[in-house]
């Protein structure tokens, strides 16, 4: 099948919160030590990146290229009725080396950004949701 990452992008944007609902809930449920594709990080988009509008949160999912679906990413665990696509990270970035990645730490549980995006690990994410730090 091979390795992907893709960014996961629902329209309408108050969608949003159902997918890390969603992620949480696979995560509690085990499922991501089976499965093959694992939202690693959440990206919010401070200007446009191609046809992805600034202020748009995506989803970063890496792994098994066959599991980039609704149910191989969520488990059975998305109910949503947004639209939501799967776009190859190398459709949007150049590679590890392109200037919308510049300052990023894509491994860190930590918040990360810079004049593009600021990322964060998508369990940080979804604590921040639980806390109330994000709308």
């Amino acid at each position: 099948m091979g390795y992907q990452e893709s960014l996961v992008f629902v329209q309408p944007q108050w969608n949003f919160k159902k997918l890390i609902r969603a992620y949480e809930r696979a995560e509690q449920d085990g499922y991501y030590a089976v499965a093959g594709a694992v939202p690693r990080s959440v990206v919010v988009l401070k200007k446009p990146i191609g046809e992805l509008p600034a202020g748009a949160k995506l989803l970063w999912v890496c792994g098994d290229r066959g599991f980039h679906t609704v149910g191989g990413t969520f488990g059975g665990h998305l109910k949503c009725r947004g639209r939501i696509r799967f776009i190859p990270v190398e459709e949007v970035l150049i590679g590890p080396n392109d200037k919308y990645l510049n300052g990023l730490d894509l491994d860190s549980p930590s918040p990360s950004e810079n004049d593009y995006m600021r990322r964060y690990s998508a369990a940080n994410y979804a604590h921040r949701i639980r806390a109330g730090l994000t709308r």
